[in-house]
């Protein structure tokens, strides 16, 4: 039985191979194709990739040497979208990679001497209403036990303002990530990763593990494609 030849190995530093095996697997003619390095992804510093178009440049394909490199491509890509554009990502996806237990320290000070600040100017009665609001008991200065006709609601001194204050911040931070969404709305994520930071490449290669890289390489349809010899190229346009 006839054994299969083996695809032999195109000279990926040859333009001219690599446009000629592309067009092969697009059953394209290559007189109708073009070939350049893509300077903005080889940028990346993960290997040359090479940038494919028609005539017009009505169809654009994008091409590296191997599936390593088409991971690490992608990897590249993914970590620079945390750093610049971390609000593209799933909120639920970022927490996963941000030390919550830290970003609840960090903004702690903050958000208590906030809360300090706010009930320190608080009447007497909606300071003792909060008081009671947040599951404290009344102490014995502040209950009216209807003997003094002339009773008024004490104000709070230093250590009670203090005592609701920390409860209010507690509870706020249970969940950094929702105070920090109802400051900044959709800036949420990235001052998150301003304030606690992130592990971009952790962050990145389970992206890239989760979706695949063609997902964030593959902007057209969102898949890519492999040559006989091991190319791995996919649509941009």
């Amino acid at each position: 039985m006839a054994r299969a030849r083996k695809q032999k190995k195109v000279d990926f530093d040859d333009e001219d191979a690599v446009l000629e095996e592309v067009a092969r697997a697009l059953d394209e003619d290559p007189d109708e194709l073009r070939i350049q390095e893509d300077r903005g992804l080889t940028g990346f510093g993960e290997g040359t990739v090479y940038s494919i178009t028609t005539r017009g440049g009505r169809k654009e394909w994008q091409v590296v040497e191997s599936e390593d490199q088409e991971y690490k491509l992608a990897i590249a890509v993914v970590s620079q979208d945390l750093e610049q554009e971390p609000e593209i990502f799933e909120k639920s996806f970022l927490e996963q990679h941000i030390d919550k237990d830290h970003l609840r320290d960090e903004l702690r000070d903050g958000a208590l001497q906030s809360n300090t600040e706010r009930l320190s100017e608080m009447g007497a009665e909606e300071f003792w209403e909060s008081w009671e609001r947040d599951g404290l008991e009344l102490p014995e200065h502040a209950v009216d036990d209807g003997e003094d006709e002339d009773f008024e609601l004490p104000d709070p001194d230093d250590s009670e303002i203090e005592q609701l204050a920390e409860r209010a911040t507690d509870e706020e931070l249970r969940d950094p990530m929702q105070y920090l969404d109802d400051i900044y709305g959709s800036e949420a994520s990235a001052k998150a990763i301003e304030i606690a930071g992130i592990d971009v490449e952790d962050a990145a290669e389970d992206a890239v593990d989760t979706d695949g890289a063609a997902h964030f390489l593959a902007r057209y349809d969102g898949d890519s494609h492999t040559t006989r010899s091991g190319l791995v190229y996919w649509r941009s346009n």
